[in-house]
């Protein structure tokens, strides 16, 4: 695993042997550090080797409106499509999971509605997110 980026909200880990980034998001986040995050890891997914898997651990403080779901689709996974992500795991605490579960419902029926580009899930631990990779 290595690091291959890192600010004071973000946290990017690339393990080029599992075709594998980890996000893991924190911090005070506004609307234009996530656009300017998103689009660092946009320029990293163009330089890496394709990335099939995506682990995800967002800042449950901050609301991704659907506003900015629709720019994430736009100018993260649209220009990214060809570089082979296939599935994108959110891990999220077990305390909070069902609450999130709704929330993170709307996210995902946005990408949906853009030509469901990759699946997604949504998990407690990494361990769970790695045996669903796995599966064929």
């Amino acid at each position: 695993m290595q690091r291959i980026f890192e600010n004071s909200t973000l946290i990017l880990d690339y393990d080029e042997e599992q075709s594998l980034i980890i996000q893991r998001w924190f911090g005070e986040l506004t609307e234009e550090v996530y656009k300017k995050n998103m689009n660092i890891l946009v320029e990293w997914v163009m330089k890496l080797p394709p990335v099939h898997f995506n682990i995800v651990y967002p800042n449950l403080m901050f609301t991704i409106t659907p506003d900015l779901q629709e720019w994430t689709v736009e100018n993260v996974f649209f220009p990214t499509k060809h570089k082979g992500l296939q599935k994108a795991a959110f891990i999220v605490p077990q305390e909070v999971f069902d609450q999130l579960i709704v929330e993170f419902l709307s996210i995902e029926q946005t990408m949906e509605e853009n030509q469901n580009l990759f699946e997604t899930k949504y998990f407690t631990s990494e361990k769970e997110a790695y045996l669903w990779f796995s599966e064929v």
